[in-house]
């Protein structure tokens, strides 16, 4: 009778810290995940000012060849 009350009691420690762990993992999940949702959203930001710099250097080389061909 008392062995079978000193496994109880090691199972249900034994689960408890099982359960704290589980908990653990899940915060830890929870913050990876928003901060990779973090990350794409920069990572998304930093595509479209590169998109936008492309597109003014473009505009700006432009610029340079008509004062280059046409001066006045």
């Amino acid at each position: 009778m008392v062995q079978r009350q000193e496994a109880e009691q090691e199972l249900s420690q034994k689960l408890q810290k099982v359960g704290g762990d589980r908990q653990a993992l899940q915060e830890r999940v929870a913050s990876m995940q928003r901060t990779l949702a973090q990350v794409e959203t920069e990572q998304r930001e930093v595509h479209r000012t590169a998109r936008t710099l492309e597109k003014d250097k473009t505009a700006l080389k432009k610029t340079l060849d008509k004062v280059q061909w046409n001066p006045s």
